[in-house]
Parts: structure tokens; sequence; C-alpha cells
């Protein structure tokens, strides 16, 4: 016992919290990850997400994340009808030489209503199911040490892996869009903005970990916006985003800006534009990181690189290093559907 009480221990000093979130700085390109109300709300047939990041590397073993989504509109006729989107999404982290981590897969579901040409408006939910796990071949123990160092042959007499019960994750939100490429606002060619609000682990979900220790995932609440608002009579938009999150006494909050410099021509038979872009700036998440970002858009590809520059009490141990992170976005646009948005 007294063994499984000082292992759980280690696994959770090496996630820092049992029952962590997944953390991604480029929150814009992880929809079901902060809305399930975003579900299928964009324009185009169909929408895939790739996502990964590392981070913490100056302490140890670097903390790894990998995620993918997919969401599509389901029967949604001419767009001006109500209708569906459907989607799901999975992640995968692992931290520390013994790669202890939560693996979860979740289906999202969202009725989505267009007001008129111009806003919509939808409510969403998310079923998941998640485990976590642990290889503990990988670690070293007491009776492996032969005076010098630790010998890896000696057999450890654990278990190869260990995991916990599969436990069921319910979240929830609502979701609002509004999207104008040919009026104005606020002085500027507004292409799109939206804003949302949304409600994970409803349920409060329990792990059981190692028959040791059982823990209540609390519900965690989560806002954000992000809008494209063209400068008008150029091929320059400002693009600014927020996010912010609370866990019982725990926030996060972050905020930025990007510059977004649009390139293209004319496709040969609609006579729509078929745009390219680049997108360059910076975000800060609050008392933790500073976030310069760069992300290159080509016809229906977005990609996008980031990098966490911790500036945070950590820092002392870290140097500064944060998190490394990618993306790779795909949304199939119909007819080369003219000046797509962040």
């Amino acid at each position: 016992m007294l063994k499984k009480i000082t292992l759980l221990g280690a696994l959770l000093f090496s996630d820092f919290a049992f029952g962590q979130d997944v953390h991604f700085s480029q929150f814009t390109q992880t929809p079901q990850l902060i809305n399930p109300g975003a579900t299928g709300s964009f324009i185009g047939s169909f929408r895939g997400i790739i996502n990964y990041k590392t981070q913490w590397g100056g302490l140890g073993a670097a903390y790894k994340t990998y995620a993918t989504s997919f969401d599509m509109p389901v029967a949604k006729g001419n767009g001006k009808r109500a209708h569906l989107g459907i989607g799901g999404n999975f992640y995968k982290d692992a931290a520390g030489d013994a790669n202890y981590g939560n693996f979860l897969g979740g289906l999202s579901v969202a009725g989505i209503l267009p007001v008129n040409d111009y806003n919509s408006f939808s409510a969403g939910i998310q079923v998941g199911f998640g485990q976590y796990s642990a290889q503990l071949s990988k670690l070293t123990w007491g009776n492996q040490f032969d005076g010098e160092g630790f010998d890896t042959e000696i057999n450890s007499n654990e278990a190869g892996s260990l995991s916990s019960k599969l436990y069921t994750d319910i979240g929830a939100g609502l979701y609002y869009k509004f999207q104008n490429s040919s009026r104005y606002f606020l002085g500027s060619e507004l292409k799109t903005f939206n804003l949302g609000v949304a409600a994970y682990h409803i349920n409060q979900p329990k792990q059981d970990f190692l028959g040791v220790s059982e823990e209540q995932l609390n519900m965690k609440v989560v806002a954000q916006f992000s809008g494209t608002f063209d400068v008008s009579g150029s091929s320059v938009a400002i693009v600014p985003s927020m996010f912010y999150a609370q866990q019982l006494q725990y926030k996060e909050v972050m905020a930025g800006l990007l510059l977004k410099l649009g390139f293209g021509s004319e496709t040969r038979y609609t006579g729509l534009f078929k745009q390219s872009a680049i997108l360059f700036g910076v975000h800060y998440r609050v008392k933790d990181a500073i976030i310069p970002q760069f992300y290159l858009q080509f016809s229906d590809f977005m990609f996008g690189v980031s990098y966490d520059y911790n500036n945070s009490s950590l820092s002392d141990a870290t140097n500064g290093n944060g998190g490394f992170e990618i993306s790779l976005k795909y949304v199939n646009k119909p007819k080369a559907l003219q000046r797509s948005s962040f």
C-alpha cells in the first residue's frame, strides 16, 4: 500500500495537478475543446484539425499533448434554416518518464439557428470518455539499484503499465457568430466575429487511480471571443481574440492580436476570391507566458506555429522555456468561398 501511495504522489507531481485539462495556446484552432456549440458552425462542408504541443522540456521529460478533431454541418441546405452540426475530437497527453497522462475522446452535437444572413446562434453538447494511464516499465525502482546506479535489467516486480477506471465527461456550450463581408461596422469591413460560453465536466466525474485515491474532476467554465476586422480598401485585417477559463479558484486569461495580410486572385470560373494570407502577432497568458504566433493560410488549409515564452515564477527553473505548438486545419470550402475567415 505504501508503495502505491508513493507512486501515486510521484505521478500527481509530474502532472502538477491530477485531472489537469488539456491546454493549447492556439485556442482558436481547437473549437470543440473550448465550446461544443461551435461544432459545425463554419462556412464549408467539413473541417479537420490536428494539434500538437510540447512544453516544460527544461524540467525533464517534456509534457506532450496530441489532439485531432473533425466536424461538419448536417442538412444545412442553403444555410438559412435550422440545422445540426456533428463532430468528434480526441486528445492524448503524456508527462514525465512514465508517460503519465489522459486520453479522452468525445462526440459533439450542436443545433444551429441562423437568424438572418449575418447572425446565427447555436447550442451544443459533448459526451466524452476518458482514462488516465502510465507506463511503469519506463521507471526505475529501489530494488534495481546495484550500489552504483539503476540496472533496468533487474526485474522490478512491478506491472508494466497501469490505468484508471474509464469515466464519462459531459460538456455543453452556447455560441454566437456574426458574419458580414460586405457591410461596414465601426468604420471597417467586418468579416466575422464569434463569442461563446461553455461548461465542461458538468457531471463532475470521479476518477479512481490505483485504487488508492478517488478524485473529482470539477466543473470548468470557458468563455471566448475572436474576430476578423478588415481594414477598408486594403488586404489587411485585424484579428483579436480572447480566452477565459475558471475551474474552482484557478483561472486562465489569455488575449492577443494578430495582423492578417491577404493575397490571392479571382477564380477563373466563379469570379470569387480564393484567398491566401499570413497572420502574425502575439498573445499573453496572464501571469504565465508571452506567446508569439504565426499562421500561413493557403486556400482551404491553415498551418499555425506558436511558442510559449514562460515569464511566471516557474521561469527560474525553465529559463523561460515554455511550449512549442503547431496546428494544421483543413476546411472544405465549395466553390472557392470568398475571403475565408480565421
